[in-house]
């Protein structure tokens, strides 16, 4: 097996993929993104919503939509044949293009795709949980996914200093908002609290909520701060790839005793389900 990436619509191997250096996203950092993956033989999942995500950031640096859910369902099952890779994890990344005049001058937008086999969390960090750490920053437009990744850096950091999976940013008002790559959620009786404000809408995480109301628990949109992550029942991070993980360890303080709760360990086996049936409809749907 080996990786194929797709270059404005055209697959190569991953050896071949490349940009020029005058485009935007290597020049100023200018670019929009989503991360998604596949299920159930090569399906995307929640392919529309991350496209509708990936056309509001990229207004916010002058890109209009160019490409459709059809041309990324193509290039995905020409990548999936050639890489041999039975599910994917796939990066989308779109850019002003090269730079032509001014500053952020362009005429013609990049857009690539980086599809890789995927590789998800652990059964062991499933079942264990992982650790997290807080830090202070506030992210440059933040409910827009942009590639500019520069303030989480110094919390990716401390998390690999510390031995953590993810980092969560803390607002200078000492509010939690969000992790670096990752949506915050926090258990409290029945009660599942996330924040909304100063963090990125989490497609993942709005997925989540009908299969946790159902199973008991009631959504709240507030505020955290750290001592209502510290004395949480239960925290967890949400994305496409993880899916739902515990955190069972934030600033090595143990969450209610340092195990998973029970919560995240009925929810998860769920929310994979609902994944592997949603991918698998739309893809029909498509065809």
């Amino acid at each position: 097996m080996s990786d194929f990436f797709a270059v404005n619509g055209r697959v190569v191997p991953a050896a071949e993929a490349t940009i020029s250096v005058l485009d935007l996203g290597f020049l100023r950092g200018v670019g929009a993104f989503e991360t998604f993956r596949t299920y159930g033989g090569g399906h995307p999942h929640a392919l529309a919503e991350h496209l509708r995500r990936i056309w509001e950031s990229a207004a916010a640096i002058g890109v209009q939509p160019f490409f459709s859910e059809g041309d990324i369902r193509r290039l995905l099952a020409e990548i999936r044949a050639k890489s041999g890779h039975d599910e994917l994890r796939v990066n989308l990344i779109v850019t002003p293009g090269d730079h032509t005049a001014g500053v952020f001058g362009a005429e013609t937008p990049t857009w690539i795709m980086i599809a890789r086999d995927l590789h998800p969390p652990t059964a062991e960090q499933y079942e264990h949980g992982v650790a997290a750490v807080t830090f202070a920053a506030v992210r440059h437009l933040p409910t827009l996914k942009t590639t500019n990744y520069l303030s989480g850096k110094t919390g990716i950091m401390l998390a690999e200093k510390a031995g953590a999976h993810e980092a969560f940013y803390v607002d200078p008002e000492g509010y939690v908002t969000e992790g670096v790559t990752s949506n915050l959620l926090i258990v409290k009786g029945a009660r599942l609290m996330t924040p909304v404000a100063d963090c990125l809408p989490g497609i993942t995480k709005a997925g989540l909520r009908p299969l946790a109301e159902a199973a008991g628990l009631t959504w709240y949109e507030c505020r955290l701060t750290r001592d209502d992550v510290y004395l949480a029942d239960e925290v967890w991070i949400t994305s496409a790839v993880r899916e739902l993980l515990p955190v069972v360890r934030v600033d090595g303080k143990p969450i209610d005793g340092g195990v998973p709760g029970r919560w995240a360990k009925t929810l998860r086996p769920l929310y994979h389900a609902a994944c592997v049936r949603e991918a698998t409809r739309d893809a029909g749907r498509a065809s």
